[in-house]
C-alpha cells in the first residue's frame, strides 16, 4: 500500500508544500523520500495512484457549517463546497470570509481540536489560502480523471463506483497527531528551542507510532532542518497508523447511528489518534 503525507501550502509562490511517500508492507513503513512539490505536481501524483493508497493531507477539507451556509446555502456536502471554490478566485473568497467574520466571528468546525485555529482565522495569513487551494485540489481529484476512485471519509461513498482499490484522502493536523502521541506539538517550528524539540520528536516518534514500524534515519537531517518536512513525515506516519489500526481514530457516527449529524458531511472530519501507546 502506498502511504503519503502532505504538508500543504496555499502560498502564492507555491514552493512550500512537502510530500513524504513510502510503502506500507504489513506494519513496516518504508519512507522513500520527503521533498517539496508544487500543487499541480501533487495533484498529478495523486491522480495517478493506481493501487491501494492512504494519503494524509494537512489542510482543512471544508469550512465551518455556518460559513458554508453563508457562502453556499444550497451545499449539503463537501464536494459542493469544493465545486464552489473551483469557480472562485482567492480574493473573492477572502472577501466572503471577511464579511462573515465581521458579523459572526471566527467560528470553528465540530471536528477542530483545541490546538487548532479556525480556518477563517484572520491573523494567520496562511489559513484561508491553504483551505481555499486545498478545496480546489480536492475538487480536481473528486471529479477526475483519476486512475483510482477517491475516498474522502466521512463521505459515505467514493468519487465514482466500481471495483478495485481506492486512494483514501484523510484530513490530518500533524500538531494534533503529535499531541495525542504524547510528543511536543508547540514550539517545534520556530523559536530558540525549535531544533531541540524537533530532535525530541524524531527520537521518540518511531516508538510512539507503534505498531507502525518506521526507520527515520534517512530523513532525519531534512526533518531537523525543515519543520514542513517533519510535518509531512508525521502526516505519513499518521496515514500508516490509520491504515493499520483505524480503531485508534475517533470517527463521527454514520447515518442510522445515534448522534449522527448530517452537517459532518459538510464540515468534514480531522483524523488524529486518540490513545498514546503505553511506554
Amino acid at each position: 500500500m502506498r502511504i503519503m503525507g502532505v504538508d500543504f501550502s496555499g502560498a502564492r509562490l507555491d514552493r512550500n508544500t512537502w510530500l513524504a511517500e513510502g510503502l506500507l508492507e504489513g506494519n513496516d513503513l518504508f519512507l522513500e523520500y520527503c521533498r517539496p512539490v508544487g500543487r499541480g505536481e501533487l495533484a498529478g501524483i495523486l491522480a495517478e495512484l493506481d493501487g491501494p493508497a492512504v494519503v494524509a493531507l494537512d489542510f482543512p477539507f471544508a469550512t465551518p457549517r455556518e460559513f458554508s451556509q453563508f457562502w453556499r446555502p444550497d451545499a449539503i456536502a463537501m464536494p459542493d463546497l469544493w465545486a464552489a471554490a473551483a469557480g472562485l478566485a482567492l480574493p473573492d473568497f477572502v472577501a466572503l470570509r471577511d464579511e462573515f467574520v465581521a458579523r459572526y466571528g471566527e467560528l470553528k468546525r465540530a471536528c477542530d481540536p483545541p490546538e487548532s485555529y479556525s480556518c477563517l482565522h484572520q491573523a494567520n495569513p496562511n489559513m484561508v489560502p491553504m483551505t481555499f487551494r486545498g478545496m480546489q485540489l480536492l475538487h480536481r481529484l473528486w471529479n477526475g480523471p483519476t486512475v483510482n476512485p477517491v475516498s474522502v471519509p466521512p463521505l459515505p461513498t467514493p468519487s465514482r463506483p466500481g471495483p478495485g482499490p481506492t486512494a483514501t484522502l484523510l484530513e490530518v493536523m500533524p500538531g494534533a497527531a503529535l499531541r495525542r502521541l504524547g510528543l511536543p506539538f508547540k514550539g517545534y517550528k520556530n523559536g530558540a528551542k525549535a531544533g531541540e524539540l524537533r530532535r525530541q520528536i524524531l527520537n521518540a516518534l518511531p516508538r510512539r507510532a507503534e505498531p507502525v514500524a518506521v526507520d527515520l534515519d534517512d530523513l532525519r537531517a531534512i526533518c531537523l532542518a525543515n519543520h514542513d518536512a517533519l510535518d509531512a513525515v508525521v502526516a505519513a506516519i499518521t496515514a500508516a497508523l490509520w491504515a493499520i489500526e483505524p480503531a485508534r481514530f475517533a470517527v463521527p457516527p454514520v447515518a442510522g447511528e445515534p448522534g449522527y449529524e448530517p452537517a459532518i458531511l459538510l464540515e468534514g472530519w480531522l483524523y488524529a489518534p486518540v490513545r498514546v501507546p503505553a511506554g
